[in-house]
């Protein structure tokens, strides 16, 4: 039997995953999947209910909140957290800020 490899750690999550993520791109919003919310260098929110809905309650007309979400960005699939730089993409590799910051000086050239 081989022994199990690869991403075997479980994801730190600091936001209620049950909530809509969105994320900002170009001045539209998107929904998205927990994972990529949680490694995704822009704009991000959550809306959820403002109160938890009970059972028998009336789920259509259940008042919702928005809220900005401020939190680390993670490169994906990891814990590994990095500087956020407002690229609006998704961070799959831990040294792609630091890359980018280095483009506009090239430029130059």
């Amino acid at each position: 039997m081989a022994e199990k490899t690869g991403l075997t750690g479980k994801l730190h999550y600091d936001f209620n995953t049950a909530a809509v993520c969105e994320v900002c791109i170009k001045g539209n919003w998107y929904r998205t999947t927990a994972r990529e919310f949680r490694s995704f260098d822009g704009s991000r929110r959550l809306t959820q209910p403002i109160k938890p809905v009970g059972l028998g309650e009336d789920v259509i007309n259940t008042p919702m909140e928005t809220i900005e979400y401020n939190g680390p960005v993670y490169v994906l699939r990891t814990n590994d957290q990095v500087i956020k730089m407002d690229t609006e993409t998704i961070v799959t590799n831990p040294f792609m800020p630091k890359a980018q910051k280095a483009i506009p000086n090239s430029s130059r050239i």
